[in-house]
C-alpha cells in the first residue's frame, strides 16, 4: 500500500502534537480555517473514501486509465473550494477527541483497504477533481491531499505565532 498515505498521517500527528485546544480552534482570519477545521476536513475525506471503497469497489470496473497527477494535490497555489460534503464543521472539541475521531475513521479505512486483492487496486472509481482514479491512485491522492493540508496547518501556525 501507498507509503504517502501512511507517511502523511504520521507527519500530520507530529505537526499538531502538543497544540492546545485554543491553538487548534483559533482562526488566523475570519474566513480562514482553523487547524481543527482542517483536521475535520481530512476526517471527512477519509469518510468519503471509506464509503466509496465499501460501496463501489466490489462492482467497479477494471479498465486502463492514464496515471493522474495526484501529487499536484499538494500544491497550495491552486486554490479550490472544498465540495460541501467535505467542508469542515466548526466545533469546539479538544485535541484528544479530534485525534480519536480521525484515528477511528482511518482505522476503518485501513480495514477496508486490507481486504482488497491486487485486482481491486486497479478498479476505477469516480473522483471529484480527477474525474476517475484507480483505487491505488485514490489512496495516493488521500496522502497527497493530506500533505497539502499539512502545509496549510504550518501556514496557520505561522500566522498565529
Amino acid at each position: 500500500m501507498s507509503s504517502i498515505f501512511h507517511e502523511a498521517r504520521k507527519e500530520l500527528w507530529s505537526e499538531v502534537q502538543g497544540l492546545s485546544d485554543h491553538d487548534l480552534t483559533k482562526r488566523p482570519e475570519l474566513e480562514e480555517w482553523s487547524i481543527q477545521e482542517v483536521l475535520d476536513h481530512l476526517k471527512k475525506i477519509d469518510l468519503v473514501a471509506l464509503q466509496l471503497f465499501k460501496e463501489q469497489v466490489p462492482d467497479a470496473p477494471v479498465k486502463p486509465i492514464e496515471e493522474k497527477p495526484v501529487k499536484n494535490s499538494e500544491d497550495r497555489r491552486s486554490k479550490r473550494k472544498a465540495p460541501s460534503f467535505v467542508e469542515p464543521e466548526r466545533k469546539t472539541i479538544d485535541a484528544e477527541a479530534i485525534k480519536n475521531e480521525l484515528d477511528h475513521v482511518r482505522t476503518q479505512l485501513n480495514s477496508v483497504i486490507s481486504t482488497f486483492d491486487k485486482k481491486d487496486f486497479q478498479k476505477v472509481l469516480p473522483h471529484p477533481i480527477f474525474e476517475e482514479l484507480s483505487v491505488s491512485q485514490w489512496i495516493d491522492f488521500i496522502g497527497h491531499h493530506e500533505i497539502r493540508h499539512l502545509h496549510q496547518i504550518r501556514e496557520i501556525k505561522e500566522k498565529l505565532s
